[in-house]
């Protein structure tokens, strides 16, 4: 009896440990087809991705200006579709590089291009309002979405910006992609960039901007056509600079 009991015993055990190596065999067999899988993909999406340096190639579009024959007094200034004034970062005001990072990526200087908490969190946002009112994309992510990608929302998309973000990263500094997106990015219909934008809402250059207009310009950057100055939106826009202030 005793014999019996240890050998049903024996065979429980044993009949475990088989079960518990199928399932580890399993579950190693799914991963080893989804990380082959997710390389066929990745490998697929990154075939004909534009090269990152072409952001040195390319200049942004500028406007034609047209002087008095001393070079002194601006007579006129034809622009096509894009109104824009190139500055380097030196010039952009401090109160606006800081309003910037903080409403549209707070981990900036502090991750590699993809922010993962962000990501999380944005979800998270989104799940308990039960809407997608977040959003977990960097600065070096609009960036690449704004000059190279479609807005379509495809997961080959999603790919592609997730690995040239990466490769923008590796090859350009924090300050250097900063200044491409203060540089690049609408703040209204054909008004682009810190400095044409701070020339058109208050009359003056990026540099000298107080906190308040700093933080309404990087408030206008979500939704530039919608919290226009010269819209019905203002409480809003005024609603957004004071969260940023806060």
């Amino acid at each position: 009896m005793a014999e019996r009991r240890y050998y049903r015993k024996t065979y429980q055990k044993n009949s475990g440990k088989r079960r518990f190596f199928l399932v580890f065999k399993i579950l190693g067999l799914i991963l080893l087809f989804c990380f082959i899988g997710g390389g066929f993909l990745f490998i697929y999406c990154a075939k004909d991705l534009p090269r990152p340096e072409k952001f040195t190639e390319k200049p942004f579009i500028q406007p034609t200006k047209i002087y008095d024959r001393e070079g002194k007094v601006l007579l006129f200034e034809i622009a096509g579709e894009e109104k824009r004034e190139i500055i380097p970062l030196e010039q952009v005001s401090e109160y606006l590089i800081k309003a910037v990072v903080v409403t549209e990526d707070t981990n900036f200087y502090h991750h590699p291009g993809i922010d993962f908490k962000g990501i999380v969190r944005a979800v998270l946002a989104d799940l308990k309002l039960m809407k997608p009112a977040q959003g977990g994309s960097t600065i070096s992510q609009q960036l690449i979405r704004s000059s190279f990608l479609t807005l379509e929302k495809t997961l080959s998309r999603k790919i592609k910006e997730v690995i040239l973000t990466l490769e923008l990263e590796r090859r350009y500094s924090k300050e250097q992609i900063l200044e491409w997106y203060l540089n690049q990015i609408p703040f209204g219909i054909n008004i682009n960039g810190v400095e044409k934008a701070s020339q058109v809402y208050f009359q003056k250059p990026c540099q000298d901007l107080t906190l308040a207009q700093a933080a309404t310009m990087a408030a206008l950057i979500r939704a530039p056509s919608y919290l226009s100055p010269y819209g019905e939106n203002i409480p809003e826009l005024l609603g957004r600079k004071d969260y940023i202030l806060d």
